[in-house]
């Protein structure tokens, strides 16, 4: 609920107060109230209502069927105009997978600046409302300081495939219990990058929908795919600890360890063994957070099919087809 909020003495010209409406679990009717209450003992304020666009970001909601939907249409409109793209043809997938992008030692400094702007914008468009975009665009910002045109091109056709997905966004859906709480998918893609490093993701989801997600490069070379899925895992306990710290202040403590899912059998029985593994002696000692996680019963790993990993969009580019199906399993529906 946004509220609309002037100093009683006329000193303090506008403040705006923003009660965070995006929480599907619980009924928080008494404490809008309450903080409204508290708000007007100081200030002259008008009720907006519920909020239907926050920092360019269209919020959408149907109490009856209990649901939630953010996008950033008109966000995505606005890029296209500015980059001349509104009536370009739209394409299926972000990513060419044909194209192989690597780094130059030429490029066009002088449209550096430009070219760092676009992905800018996109990595707007990634963090908040399209997760399927996240890998693309953490693809692309590697080549900020010198792009060439195929990486502007590789851009662009980011900008084409929003283009045909305008509408998509992210729908949340109300739990069967308001105690419902988030899981997570991990997954790399071993020795995907021109360095040999591998790429990680991660995707926690709740409420039928993800409510973090990323794609990074790993700081080291790792020497096979047990172990850049060992990494991986350890990247997201983190996030999970840090998920289960901000659940606990909004008052839905995580009594259970958190699910993390992977589609590599080999890191999770590392990951459950802390015996001493004569193929494991050369990882770096900060990957095996992820067994304290396990033993302290913060977390716990679940074998998931590589046919049903979520965290897959987060790493590698996909076809068409694994793509949709992907996007789908984020909550999402391309159109």
């Amino acid at each position: 609920m946004c509220v609309y909020a002037r100093n009683k003495n006329g000193h303090t010209e506008i403040i705006t107060v923003w009660v965070d409406d995006l929480i599907l679990f619980g009924d928080t009717t008494e404490v809008v109230e309450a903080l409204e209450s508290e708000i007007s003992k100081l200030f002259e304020t008008t009720k907006l209502g519920e909020p239907t666009k926050i920092v360019g970001i269209e919020v959408t909601r149907n109490r009856k069927k209990g649901t939630l939907t953010i996008t950033q249409e008109k966000y995505i409109e606005n890029l296209l105009v500015s980059y001349e793209l509104e009536k370009a043809n739209s394409v299926s997938t972000p990513m060419d997978l044909s194209v192989d992008l690597t780094p130059t030692e030429t490029g066009n400094g002088d449209r550096s600046n430009a070219y760092a702007s676009l992905v800018g914008s996109l990595m707007y468009l990634a963090v908040a409302t399209r997760p399927d975009i996240a890998y693309a665009v953490n693809k692309l910002a590697t080549y900020t300081a010198n792009p060439e045109m195929k990486h502007w091109s590789a851009a662009k056709r980011v900008l084409r495939y929003l283009k045909g997905t305008m509408q998509a966004g992210i729908t949340y859906k109300k739990g069967k219990s308001d105690a419902e709480m988030f899981y997570g998918y991990s997954d790399a893609s071993f020795a995907s990058e021109s360095d040999g490093k591998s790429i990680s993701g991660h995707v926690f989801m709740s409420g039928n929908g993800p409510i973090v997600w990323g794609a990074r490069k790993q700081r080291m070379v790792v020497l096979s795919t047990t172990e850049a899925e060992y990494v991986a895992l350890s990247e997201a306990a983190r996030e999970a600890a840090w998920l289960r710290n901000l659940y606990e202040e909004l008052g839905h403590t995580q009594t259970a360890p958190t699910l993390i899912r992977g589609d590599n059998q080999g890191s999770m029985a590392i990951a459950e063994n802390p015996q001493f593994h004569k193929r494991t002696k050369h990882f770096s000692v900060k990957v095996h957070y992820i067994r304290e996680q396990i033993n302290e019963k913060v977390v716990q790993v679940e074998y998931c099919p590589t046919s049903e990993m979520v965290a897959d969009i987060m790493t590698k580019p996909l076809a068409r087809a694994r793509h949709v199906q992907h996007s789908e399993s984020l909550g999402m529906t391309l159109a």
